[in-house]
């Protein structure tokens, strides 16, 4: 059985482009830093940037100032993004960039490593990331042609657009450069990997020690900042969204939370979309992927298709409240076919 493919939404949305046959507009200034990010000291020297909708970010990213040496943790959707993350670094400190790391190999969190590889920064991931960084995200990132093809149609748009619907014109112009922002993307490897254990990276005085646990793509890596008991967990942590599970394994991602929670019972986390949380916020997640895996357990037993499952199993109350709504009938999908043993076919 040929599987659909379902992409994360908050990858296809990159994509509402345009393209060139026609001259764009006069557009308000470009996004900045406070359009793409929110930048949240998280504490001393530790620092979240939190993605903002339909910005260049696209998913979090933060980074650690020691006293000799900065760490980047992701690298967001764009090299603009990026770019503009390692100017707010600059305001804070003179210590150099010395390491950056790759989370897990999905755009949103990779798409500005050439930045970082420009400036002679290691990039360090998980073996995974190496064999997946520039294969599996070509999914994420569309073709030239369809970035502009995409581009051209929104410029139309907002040539069409009277100057009085300042709202519409305001997102078409930001729907514009997110596109001209994709362009400038080249899918760029990590520059250094492992595959278990942990590593420790020394800032000077501050350590930030990184570990792999599966769960969320099979190749993912979380930091933790022991002297200031915060947690990075790209998207091994989600807060109060749902996720997307294309390359999940749920029943390892459970244990692996539980794991992480019973060793950082009282630490600050970074998650890899939302805001910044508390472990009882890291908890909610993981009720979440238990009663998905519930639902879709009990649908299996009582004799239900897949699409019957997609259309009967209906998300509990509780997590009504969680962003990225659009992922709830995709998780059903996915974890129908994890636990039928036919994902990925």
């Amino acid at each position: 059985m040929t599987r659909r493919l379902v992409v994360p939404a908050l990858l296809c949305l990159l994509v509402i482009g345009l393209a060139f046959p026609f001259e764009l507009p006069t557009a308000s200034a470009a996004p900045k830093a406070a359009d793409d990010f929110q930048l949240v000291k998280v504490a001393d020297g530790v620092y979240a940037a939190i993605a903002k909708p339909g910005g260049l970010a696209s998913g979090n990213a933060g980074f650690v100032i020691g006293d000799q040496a900065v760490l980047v943790f992701d690298t967001f959707l764009t090299p603009e993004a990026i770019e503009e993350l390692i100017a707010e670094i600059q305001a804070l400190t003179k210590a150099p960039i010395r390491f950056a790391v790759n989370s897990h190999y999905h755009l949103d969190h990779t798409g500005g490593n050439q930045v970082l590889v420009a400036r002679g920064v290691p990039i360090i991931a998980h073996d995974n990331v190496m064999l997946w960084q520039t294969t599996k995200n070509k999914r994420f990132l569309p073709a030239p042609e369809e970035l502009q093809k995409r581009r051209a149609d929104a410029a139309k748009q907002l040539s069409e657009t009277p100057e009085d619907q300042k709202d519409k014109r305001t997102q078409l112009e930001r729907q514009i450069h997110r596109l001209d922002a994709m362009m400038t993307i080249k899918l760029t490897n990590p520059t250094r990997t492992f595959s278990s254990g942990t590593l420790r990276l020394k800032l000077g005085k501050r350590e930030v020690i990184l570990a792999t646990l599966p769960g969320h793509t099979g190749g993912d890596v979380f930091a933790y900042v022991p002297d200031a008991n915060v947690v990075f967990t790209g998207d091994l942590g989600w807060s109060k969204t749902l996720p997307n599970l294309v390359d999940a394994t749920v029943n390892d991602w459970i244990p692996t939370l539980d794991k992480i929670l019973g060793q950082y019972p009282t630490a600050k986390y970074i998650p890899g979309h939302g805001n910044v949380a508390e472990a009882a916020d890291i908890k909610d997640f993981k009720d979440y992927l238990a009663d998905l895996r519930a639902r879709v357990t009990k649908g299996i037993a009582d004799g239900l298709t897949v699409d019957q499952a997609k259309s009967q199993l209906k998300l509990p109350e509780k997590f009504k409240s969680f962003a990225f709504q659009n992922f709830a009938t995709p998780n059903v999908e996915d974890m129908y076919r994890e636990l039928k043993g036919t994902k990925g076919q």
